[in-house]
């Protein structure tokens, strides 16, 4: 995947290039014992495990390995996790909130250890939750309280830590020896090792589905991979066998990053706010070699007005804290919640094991995912990993948490109802550079956009389960504001459930259009 100039992460533009093997080079007569689908940190990580067991691995992705979320994340390893413990221990016992912090311990340190052995940098920081405002307050001494309940050194204060942060802190719970670092510097590593350990990983095929009468088929772009068991490491199932479309919620979130004059100063801790929205927009940072990275301003995907205004609330309020710094990059990120706040990692249907999937990190996706990807190789080649249970995908997510689950869906219906209103009866001319507009074209639901000076249109509808498509200004995407596909201006798909891209419809011939 390749995106503008400044519109992609840091990470991403900076990243080492390595040679994809050539399309031509897959063997679809081989049977590996696992495809995995996905490569990213959790594909790549339960890849690496499989193999050091001597488990045969292929991994396929869509793009290229970290081109994702992973590729996209502020890459931050913490067990502090903004105000996560306290929002499960609202829903679970102390013993499974004790359990969530072991577990990511557990991870962090794994994720330390193959970082020093494979020559990765790796920055240790502390970790901040913060309240900007006073009235936030109570929220952070509840978490300090329910974090050293849980086993966490965590300390506490009101007003800023001694670290430098010329921002509005009211107070904050911190935790030291947490970590930062290049997420696709660790996604290379990850695959350089794999590579070495006999793993296959096949760039740029597509997985359209998966039979599983008998052996597992994989049908993919490129035809069909008979496997014994398939890893479905793509954020969200791209299988709705299952249901878990129904039991995730789609986040998108927003990062800038800043070029920082080496006299300046910037902040050396990890800080993620924890206010409610009506209160202060939610901000993190984070520094990187040369770089601020500020965030923040997430909404469910698809249920943003103005994507745009989100990124020039971030670029707004980090010059006026940071007026030494100079805008570089922006770019958003996508992440899962669960209807009971926990990660899901695990058979994708209760009756059948051949399929398991991983999701639901809530956006601390490098710790969760390491977890996830451990308890996912464990299961198939037949170990144990720490949070098998806590973790596990076929627990009582919809009974035990009703409310939460009807909640989600609930508005999920209303949204249905909401896309399907906006829908403009016509367009008199093209839009302007960087938007896009549904309307009709006669009885059908088109999608038209201009980027780039080239106007196109495509359905309007996603095909996973007919949502009308939303535009993303900021990131001059079509997205599904039911379950989180996006798709790109000419249709491709992205990211989400949708396994297929946007069919194509015939641009109106306005005058002065670039029409493709």
């Amino acid at each position: 995947m390749r995106y503008p100039a400044g519109m992609t992460s840091l990470w991403l533009e900076s990243r080492t290039e390595t040679e994809p093997a050539p399309l031509h080079s897959v063997d679809f007569s081989a049977s590996p014992d696992v495809v995995i689908v996905g490569a990213g940190l959790t594909g790549l990580v339960c890849g690496l495990e499989c193999a050091r067991a001597g488990v045969s691995v292929t991994l396929l992705d869509a793009f290229g390995v970290a081109e994702l979320t992973t590729g996209l994340t502020t890459a931050k390893a913490s067990c502090l996790q903004g105000k996560k413990l306290t929002e499960i221990s609202k829903t679970h016992d102390m013993d499974t909130v004790r359990e969530y912090a072991a577990v990511n311990q557990s991870a962090l340190a794994w994720l330390r250890e193959f970082c020093a052995e494979s020559g990765v940098d790796v920055q240790t920081r502390a970790a901040y939750s913060i309240a900007q405002d006073a009235s936030t307050l109570p929220a952070v001494e509840q978490e300090a309280e329910v974090a050293r309940a849980a086993g966490l050194a965590v300390e506490s204060a009101r007003g800023a830590p001694f670290d430098f942060a010329p921002f509005p802190i009211a107070g904050f719970v911190s935790l030291n020896e947490q970590a930062q670092f290049d997420p696709v510097s660790v996604a290379l590593a990850l695959a350089e090792e794999i590579r070495a350990r006999g793993g296959q990983i096949y760039e740029g095929i597509r997985v359209l589905g998966v039979s599983t009468s008998g052996s597992a088929v994989v049908h993919t772009t490129g035809g069909d991979i008979t496997t014994d068991r398939v890893v479905l490491a793509t954020g969200t199932p791209i299988l709705d066998r299952g249901g878990f479309f129904a039991k995730l919620e789609p986040e998108r979130s927003y990062l800038t990053a800043y070029a920082v004059p080496s006299e300046a100063l910037q902040p050396e801790g990890m800080y993620i706010s924890i206010d409610e929205p009506d209160i202060a927009p939610t901000r993190s940072l984070r520094s990187a070699p040369g770089h601020l990275l500020v965030g923040g301003n997430g909404h469910v995907v698809g249920r943003s007005s103005n994507t745009r205004a989100n990124v020039r609330d971030l670029i707004t309020w980090t010059g006026h804290y940071f007026p030494e710094v100079a805008p570089t990059h922006q770019w958003s990120a996508q992440d899962y919640s669960s209807v009971d706040g926990l990660p899901v990692a695990g058979a994708l249907t209760p009756t059948n094991s051949t399929v398991l999937f991983a999701s639901g990190y809530a956006k601390w996706g490098m710790t969760n995912g390491v977890a996830a990807a451990r308890i996912l190789a464990a299961r198939l080649t037949g170990r144990s990993a720490p949070g098998e249970d806590l973790f596990d995908s076929q627990r009582s997510m919809a009974v035990r948490h009703f409310p939460s689950f009807a909640a989600l869906n609930a508005k999920v219906g209303l949204n249905v109802g909401k896309s399907w209103a906006k829908i403009a009866r016509s367009l008199p001319q093209p839009p302007a550079e960087g938007d896009g507009e549904v309307h009709h074209d006669g009885l059908r639901p088109v999608a038209t956009s201009t980027v780039d000076g080239q106007t196109r249109t495509v359905s309007a509808v996603c095909p996973h389960l007919k949502g009308v498509l939303c535009w993303n200004s900021a990131e001059r995407s079509w997205d599904c504001p039911l379950h989180g596909s996006r798709f790109a201006p000419d249709g491709t798909l992205l990211e989400g459930p949708a396994t297929q891209d946007l069919a194509q419809s015939s641009t109106p011939n306005w005058k002065g259009a670039v029409n493709r």
